[in-house]
Formats: structure tokens, sequence, C-alpha cells
């Protein structure tokens, strides 16, 4: 699937149900969650393509919050080979505080918790894409081979989902519109992501490795 060595639980073969043809696929995907990956239930963790409409999710804010929909969708789908922009990130085991092996989508929102930063309540936590931290050692992209699918978990508002024992998923409520369903609150609010250049910037120039915790969102 790529040239790396995986992250436990990530392969290259489908483990879950038989895909349903009212699932909503897109042409390819820059956010997601990557086929293999563990989300939290109350029950345990089980893989994100186990994930059905009305399963509960453990989230950061939430507690288990229901799921609405899947939209299912592949890293690429085009014509001809997977654009760069969209081959996923390895992020090595102790790179950002993370115990194994993270395979994430470029557009994947990271969750960064640190004194120096405060989101529009207060809190100390930011949320930047998962591309920024392509400036940091321990992480590379990979060109993705084959068919890799990519899975959106769509919830009433946005959600910050448990996965890979430990890790912060932002799942944006905003991905069930190609699934017709409206966000509770209109567009996504509760999480506003920084863009590349500022999260770059805030990694390169503002903190250290030892300065800063990280969750994947």
């Amino acid at each position: 699937m790529f040239g790396w060595t995986h992250p436990q639980g990530f392969s290259g073969e489908y483990s879950g149900a038989e895909p349903r043809l009212h699932d909503p696929v897109l042409l390819g995907a820059g956010a997601g969650l990557v086929e293999g990956t563990l989300v939290a239930t109350k029950n345990g963790w089980i893989p994100v393509e186990d994930v059905r409409i009305g399963t509960r999710l453990l989230t950061f804010d939430g507690g288990l919050q229901k799921v609405k929909s899947i939209v299912r969708n592949e890293i690429w789908s085009g014509t001809g080979p997977c654009p760069e922009t969209l081959w996923p990130l390895l992020v090595e085991a102790g790179t950002i505080g993370n115990g194994e092996d993270l395979v994430l989508m470029p557009h994947q929102g990271v969750l960064i918790e640190s004194d120096e930063i405060s989101d529009q309540w207060g809190d100390p936590f930011a949320v930047i894409p998962a591309t920024s931290l392509e400036i940091l050692e321990g992480v590379e992209r990979g060109e993705p081979e084959g068919t890799v699918e990519v899975f959106l978990p769509v919830f009433a508002e946005d959600q910050m989902v448990y996965a890979d024992h430990g890790a912060l998923l932002f799942c944006q409520a905003q991905w069930g519109v190609s699934a017709g369903i409206v966000p509770r609150q209109g567009a996504s609010s509760n999480y506003n992501m920084l863009p590349r250049f500022v999260a770059e910037k805030l990694l390169a120039s503002t903190f250290s490795a030892d300065d800063i915790d990280y969750d994947v969102a």
C-alpha cells in the first residue's frame, strides 16, 4: 500500500463489512481516517472501517457521540498517479509524542495542547493540518499503492475522536454535506484549523519538541 512499515492494524486489506451502495464515495481524500485506524467505543477499540451509522464513538468534549453517517472515500480514484498533495504522511513513533507510527491524511487536523496557545474559549488547544508536520524530523510523505480507503465519520457537530490508543482526530460536521446531512450549527464552528503557513511558523519558531504535546485530530 505504501513503501513504509505500517503501524499495527494498518494493512492493505479491507477488514470490515462489504461497502453498501448508499455509502457516498468522493474522488479523492485529503482528510479522514485511513483504513486500519482504531477508534474508541464503549466496548473498546475497533477499526474505523467497522463503524456504522448509530455507532457511538468516544469524543474529547462530548463523551460517547452517535455517528450519523459514514462517508467513504479513497486517497485517490482519479486517472494516473496520485498527486503528491494527496500522499499520506507517516509520522514515526516518538516524533510528536506518539507511541507508534501514525498514517495521516495531509489535511487531517492535529490538536496541539500548549500553555502558549488559546482557542476561542481560552483553552490551551489549537488544530493544525497534518501536512504542516512535514517540517519536523521523522515525518515523510509516501505514495499510496493500489486502493487505500479513507473513512469520514459524521456527527451532528464537530468532534475530536479518540483513535489509536490516545490520539485525537478531528471529525468535521461539514463532512456530512456530501451525504445530505446539514451540520446542526451550519458551518463547522467548534474548532478552527490554522492555515498551513501559520501552523508551520508556529512549529518552527515558537515550539520545540520538549515544549509541546501533540494529539492527532
